[in-house]
């Protein structure tokens, strides 16, 4: 998506230059040499290029490098598309550091999830998963029941589950 975005701005560039210069070449003027137009081409192709390549590659090397890592725990594959689902539809009412997340309706995920279920991640993926499946107060509170299921559920629940409460 980001390399197609800067191949577009390239297209544009250069139809701008394009038509800015109307698609022809000028004259050389009285002292001037080809050489010396030549090799000022040459060093805005390398410039505009330089310009280009950089952030691409800033880019594609972040994206990789921060895409299994959340608060400073190391996230699997099913975690990973679980902080996707997360940020989807629950980080709209919690608050939970690993997303950026501050939501002011739910509870404090950092906060609540190691109060209640302590520190073993299979209390903490249970505790989730059931909030997730049953809603809040057993479907009484402002939470839905089965905002997610399944395999989807699960994804959540493991990543809430390993990233609550780190710093």
């Amino acid at each position: 998506m980001v390399i197609a975005f800067f191949i577009l701005c390239a297209v544009v560039a250069v139809a701008v230059y394009l038509a800015a210069t109307g698609g022809s070449r000028r004259e050389t003027l009285p002292g001037e040499s080809r050489l010396a137009n030549r090799t000022v081409l040459l060093v805005v192709v390398i410039t505009f290029a330089f310009g280009l390549v950089v952030p691409v590659l800033v880019l594609v090397k972040n994206g990789e490098s921060q895409a299994s890592t959340a608060v400073g725990v190391h996230l699997s594959s099913k975690e990973v598309k679980g902080r996707e689902l997360f940020v989807a539809a629950c980080a709209i009412c919690h608050t939970l550091k690993a997303t950026n997340s501050v939501g002011r309706v739910g509870p404090i995920l950092d906060k609540i999830v190691p109060e209640v279920a302590g520190s073993s991640f299979k209390a903490r993926k249970a505790l989730v998963l059931s909030t997730i499946l049953e809603g809040r107060a057993l479907g009484l509170g402002n939470m839905p029941k089965r905002l997610y299921e399944g395999p989807q559920a699960e994804a959540v629940a493991e990543f809430v589950a390993a990233v609550a409460g780190h710093k």
